[in-house]
Order: structure tokens, then sequence, then C-alpha cells
């Protein structure tokens, strides 16, 4: 208990001082974290190639179907909703009205 409070607080601090910063960071993230995996398994799919010399059709279908499905696209098209930023200000116009709301609520 000793440890994980002054990494909380650390976390805390980090958290209320750069937080219009966490969601470029998170999606950046997520998106390099995406685009590492499909390149891995791209560079996997060729190694296979040249090795055996045929392509492994079900480990492309099965890449293809997966990469590109609904769910990926769409967890894509919201955090790209979630970024957007009209008046150029830094922070995602949705966690500007999460925040009014917030302190609209609080009174």
């Amino acid at each position: 208990m000793k440890l994980i409070r002054p990494l909380t607080e650390r976390i805390k601090k980090f958290v209320k001082g750069n937080g219009e910063v966490l969601p470029k960071i998170f999606v950046w993230l997520y998106a390099s974290i995406f685009i590492a995996c499909g390149l891995l398994t791209i560079i996997g799919i060729c190694y296979e190639f040249f090795t055996k010399g045929s392509v492994n059709y079900k480990a492309v279908n099965d890449f293809v179907k997966e990469y590109f499905s609904p769910s990926i696209c769409g967890t894509f098209a919201i955090l790209g909703a979630l970024l957007i930023d009209k008046n150029k200000d830094g922070i995602p116009d949705k966690w500007e009205s999460d925040k009014n709301d917030d302190s609209t609520n609080t009174h």
C-alpha cells in the first residue's frame, strides 16, 4: 500500500497537468500498437511465403478479416470523433464540453 499511494498521486498530478494532451497520446499509442501488430503479421506472412514457397491463404484471409473488421474501424472512427478540436485550443471539444458539464453540476 505504501508503494501504490505515491504512484497514484503522481498519476493524478500528471493527468491534472496534461489533461488536454492525454487523449492525443492515447490515440497515437493505440494507433502505433495497431500498426505494429499489423506489420508484424505481414512480416510473418511474408517470411512464411519466402521460406515455404507458398502463400498461406488462410493466414492472409484471417489477417484481413480481423484487421479491417467493423469493430476496429468503428474504434478508430469513435476515437477520431473524440479528438475533433474546432476552436484549435488543443483541448478536444468533447473534453471541453465534459469539463463544462462537470463545473455546472458541482454548483
